[in-house]
């Protein structure tokens, strides 16, 4: 049993690997699909009424409310900056938003970071400096996980939730994983077979393009605010998908698969690089 339809700016398809009974099945589905549409009108950065846009439009010293998800994305995010050296740092919206990759920032900001963005105890959040995230390189990930979380709680034993290679595997099912040739996206490679677990993939072969004459990605090295020009990919297996989505920007910016952050959160890596397809 399968259903896909369009959401996160990608097709999203949900298997079972479990006969479920059909007057349960279009519940169990739907659940899914409207935490995913959830995760989208939260934390999308191009819609300026989401927890995003709201964040990106706080002066210092605000206090802003945000949904219990946002906040726990926030958090895992922050938690995976500190991780990481600062390798993972969502305050790159408005380098983003200079080359034309998001939409123009709602404000100037010279310098952004999260960690200028604190989460209160009672669930909001407040920054200390001019910020603007996107969540896009997590909450992807997130949003498989909650699909995820509603089909378990609808009684569905197992199955796998695939977000444009955002993917999560459940119960007893299993899911062969392939990825796209760098040299040549169109081509796949087989890279295993994966069971109870999530994977993810970052490269800049869809999002590369030249700003003023300069070669520019969405993946951005925080430390510099320059684009990676990589033409390697990187992928993340982890427990869950909004871990293995964070991971893979700091696979790509550290430059070798043995980072301690990976090894921290359980996490395994696979580097693909543009060597030429074998005929």
């Amino acid at each position: 049993m399968k259903a896909c339809r369009p959401h996160l700016g990608t097709y999203v398809e949900i298997r079972l690997a479990d006969p479920v009974p059909e007057h349960a099945l279009s519940a169990a589905l739907s659940q899914a699909f409207a935490r995913i549409e959830q995760v989208h009108r939260l934390m999308s950065v191009f819609d300026a009424t989401s927890d995003v846009g709201r964040i990106n439009r706080m002066r210092p010293g605000d206090t802003l409310a945000v949904h219990p998800w946002t906040h726990e994305v926030l958090a895992l995010a922050k938690e995976i900056h500190v991780a990481s050296g600062g390798l993972f740092d969502c305050g790159v919206a408005a380098r983003l938003a200079s080359w034309g990759l998001l939409p123009p920032a709602a404000a100037e900001v010279p310098a952004s970071s999260l960690a200028s963005l604190i989460l209160t105890p009672d669930g909001g959040v407040r920054c200390d400096a001019p910020v603007q995230i996107d969540l896009g390189g997590i909450a992807k990930g997130y949003a498989v996980d909650q699909a995820v979380a509603a089909l378990r709680e609808a009684g569905v034993a197992g199955g796998v939730v695939n977000a444009g290679g955002d993917l999560r595997v459940f119960g007893d099912a299993e899911e062969d994983i392939w990825l796209r040739d760098p040299a040549d996206p169109a081509h796949l490679r087989h890279a295993g077979t994966l069971r109870d677990g999530a994977c993810a993939t970052s490269a800049t072969y869809y999002s590369r393009r030249t700003v003023e004459g300069e070669e520019v990605s969405a993946l951005v090295d925080p430390r510099t605010g320059a684009a990676l020009r990589t033409r390697s990919s990187y992928t993340v297996v982890a427990p869950s998908c909004a871990v293995a989505d964070a991971l893979t920007k700091v696979l790509a910016l550290a430059g070798e698969p043995g980072h301690p952050c990976l090894a921290a959160y359980g996490a395994e890596s696979v580097v693909l690089s543009p060597e030429p397809c074998s005929p």
